[in-house]
């Protein structure tokens, strides 16, 4: 829809990622992993593969200024963040745009198609802090977000239907 957001020239405003991003990790209540649930009514976000790892139950020191993004230090996953949560203890960073002309998933996908190279179980994050972000229109973001939200959907419907044709028929024995 864009072209690549982090080519050279765009024909939108190219700000340093932190007049774009405030780093708001000191904000968020950070929950260690062996204490986290496997259920309750808070999400944990941590840097793993999965969107959510983990609950917990008691609301002190819940995150509630959402959307947010959540970032992987060590890993290089970005997640969003669109209810109150808690952080996962290791190596995660909460951003949160500074600009009020950012759109949350603009800036997310945005970050995903961002080259930072893995260098292992190291710090990313001063490698995310070493971009520029582009600032298209909000009417354009917003109509980015709206086509993800709807590809997001129609892509968890396919898989969805992907398993279940291909899920192996479960057969009733009658002994």
């Amino acid at each position: 829809m864009f072209g690549h957001v982090f080519a050279e020239e765009t024909p939108w405003e190219k700000v340093p990622f932190d007049e774009a991003v405030i780093d708001a990790t000191k904000h968020g209540t950070k929950i260690q992993k062996e204490n986290y649930l496997p259920t309750g009514s808070f999400p944990i976000y941590d840097q793993g593969q999965e969107c959510i790892t983990g609950y917990w139950n008691d609301a002190d020191g819940l995150y509630k200024e959402v959307p947010a993004i959540i970032f992987g230090d060590h890993t290089r996953i970005l997640k969003y963040a669109d209810r109150p949560f808690f952080l996962g203890a290791d190596g995660v960073k909460l951003l949160k745009a500074k600009r009020k002309d950012l759109d949350y998933l603009f800036l997310l996908y945005e970050l995903r198609t961002a080259n930072i190279p893995n260098t292992g179980y190291n710090r990313h994050f001063k490698l995310l802090k070493e971009l520029s972000i582009s600032i298209p229109p909000m009417e354009l973001q917003e109509q980015f977000a709206a086509f993800v939200q709807q590809s997001d959907k129609s892509k968890s419907k396919l898989l969805k239907a992907r398993s279940e044709l291909y899920e192996p028929e479960k057969t009733s024995s009658n002994t």
